[in-house]
């Protein structure tokens, strides 16, 4: 084999170096994370390479692990994404001034990783409006959160940088405007027979943090000039923003992952556009659930004592007269 034959090689090995990266955090997910489908999985992917270019980016999508109930995957969703992203940060219960702070930190954007944001848009939502605004806006760059500061005896106004990559899981639902702004994930509880292996830091974080440096090297490789791909059909207004990076970065790595993005954009895209349902809604989906179940075997009616799964009780104390 002569010297341009061994060059070839060098050079079909680098243009699938990408596809390599890809293909191993793709895989490292995989042990742990029981995701709903498999452009979830890919997505997350993509998003955590995004984090390692973010000073590439107009954009940044949050991406937001989301499920009606407990026990459906969430943070540990989280926890093998912060071995993976640079500068991880963990945030369950932060004051939006060290929010603020972090994020407008010199030494480089963290990763915030946010578990139980349910806890932060709840009933109280309202008092959480200083968090909710960076979230919104730091998905943009040059996007900045103003404060008053009180130096000696002067009041300064100050901005803050509130341009950020940012993880979200939590139970329910987000804000119209933090949904719209985010790849949504939509996790549920592992079916039967559905194998993942346990996540135990002190072992798979360091694997996970190989996987990292993999990535970084990979990325110090590239040039700065992105070539900004041309989006599905349907990836429009603000879906532009949240796919467009993580497109790209299929189209950086190359092989099959154009193909695949484009796929999971498209599918994520219109899962994403289904509404929180309301109350009512959820009860006539039960009903039908339970009446359509064959196993169940219900006519076409059901008596209310069979539905709670015990017998009514035959007498009935009569309501006491209200004697004014």
């Amino acid at each position: 084999m002569n010297n341009a034959q061994l060059d070839q090689i060098v050079l079909d090995s680098d243009a699938r170096r990408g596809q390599r990266v890809l293909s191993k955090v793709h895989e490292f997910l995989g042990r742990f994370v029981a995701y709903p489908s498999e452009h979830a999985r890919l997505a997350h992917t993509l998003w955590i390479v995004h984090t390692h270019l973010i000073h590439l980016w107009e954009n940044t999508p949050r991406i937001a692990f989301l499920s009606p109930e407990p026990a459906s995957g969430k943070t540990r969703a989280l926890e093998t994404t912060e071995s993976l992203v640079p500068r991880p940060m963990e945030a369950v219960n932060m004051s939006p001034s060290a929010l603020f702070r972090s994020v407008g930190n010199s030494n480089g954007l963290p990763t915030i990783l946010f578990d139980e944001i349910d806890t932060i848009f709840g009933p109280r939502a309202k008092d959480n409006e200083d968090i909710r605004g960076l979230l919104n806006a730091g998905h943009r760059r040059g996007a900045k959160i103003y404060r008053s500061v009180a130096r000696g005896q002067q009041v300064q106004v100050e901005a803050i940088e509130a341009f950020c990559p940012v993880a979200l899981a939590g139970i329910g639902w987000l804000p119209d405007t933090l949904m719209s702004r985010s790849v949504i994930v939509r996790m549920r509880r592992r079916h039967q027979g559905e194998a993942i292996e346990s996540f135990r830091r002190r072992i798979h974080g360091k694997q996970g943090e190989r996987i990292r440096d993999e990535i970084d090297a990979w990325v110090r490789s590239l040039s700065d000039q992105i070539e900004w791909p041309d989006l599905p059909r349907g990836i429009q207004d603000r879906a532009t923003d949240v796919w467009e990076p993580l497109i790209a970065v299929a189209d950086l790595a190359g092989g099959k992952w154009p193909k695949l993005a484009r796929e999971a954009a498209v599918a994520l895209v219109a899962a994403a556009n289904d509404t929180e349902p309301s109350l009512g809604l959820v009860l006539l989906t039960d009903t039908r659930t339970v009446f359509n179940d064959p196993a169940l075997s219900y006519p076409d009616a059901m008596s209310s004592e069979r539905a709670s799964g015990r017998a009514l009780p035959t007498k009935r104390k009569p309501l006491e007269r209200f004697e004014g």
